[in-house]
């Protein structure tokens, strides 16, 4: 049985915003982000799953201050896909939470950031998709974000926005692609070398000031503390190597 009850806990949190116009004029440097990965069973939120997650933590400056990985089972008759690009099997899925099982935790790690990913569009068009679908994120709300896709030649000269190439580029470290903590990671030295260069160019504000003024305003997540904080103990991070991976993939 899961360990997960909805009807027990105590009343969902919502982050309590700054007004947006406060948020869109004022001090932004305290909004932190966190940078997502995630490996699917396909390429339609709508008809396909997550089966693993990567999330890092940073502060304003792209500092890196926590990080988090887990599989996520999407139950028994699902197939878990492209097993050539994530390199996970059903197997390495056995034992692993479902997603309503680390729903609270990975809101409450979102709220108050600005959500960043390469290729946003894809990733937090899951995650929409599948909070919405569990009641943890408002009906129609967009969520705040960054993607260092989109981003990458505005800040260097790179032949593809594909990530291992925007990785070597910007002499970024890429470990395991299409690993989701690992992919995380790179994304969020993606992000600390975007911020460099535009410092370094002098951009005030930053290239994405209105996703950061967003996400000081948003107050679209809905989560628990409680079972955020429970769910902590229940990730399972991906095991050693996996199956044998191709390099690319269609969607980065």
């Amino acid at each position: 049985m899961p360990f997960y009850h909805r009807a027990r806990l105590p009343l969902r949190q919502t982050l309590q915003p700054r007004p947006a116009e406060a948020a869109v004029g004022g001090d932004l440097s305290e909004v932190g982000y966190a940078v997502v990965d995630l490996e699917t069973t396909g390429l339609s939120p709508a008809a396909d799953w997550i089966i693993e997650i990567g999330l890092v933590l940073t502060g304003p400056d792209g500092a890196v201050e926590r990080s988090w990985s887990t599989l996520v089972n999407p139950g028994d008759t699902v197939d878990v896909g492209p097993t050539h690009i994530h390199g996970l099997v059903a197997a390495d899925l056995a034992g692993a939470p479902t997603l309503a099982d680390v729903a609270d935790l990975l809101v409450r790690d979102l709220a108050g950031r600005a959500v960043v990913a390469h290729n946003a569009r894809f990733d937090v068009g899951f995650l929409t998709q599948a909070l919405g679908g569990l009641d943890h994120l408002e009906r129609g709300a967009r969520v705040p974000r960054v993607c260092t896709m989109e981003l990458a030649r505005h800040f260097m000269a790179t032949p593809s926005r594909r990530l291992v190439t925007c990785c070597e580029t910007a002499g970024v470290q890429i470990g395991r692609h299409h690993t989701a903590l690992d992919d995380a990671l790179a994304s969020a030295g993606l992000l600390r070398h975007y911020l460099a260069v535009g410092r370094e160019r002098g951009e005030e504000p930053v290239a994405w000031s209105r996703s950061l003024a967003e996400a000081a305003a948003f107050n679209g997540w809905r989560w628990s503390e409680t079972a955020a904080r429970a769910q902590e103990s229940h990730l399972m991070p991906r095991r050693g190597e996996g199956v044998l991976r191709q390099v690319d993939s269609v969607r980065r």
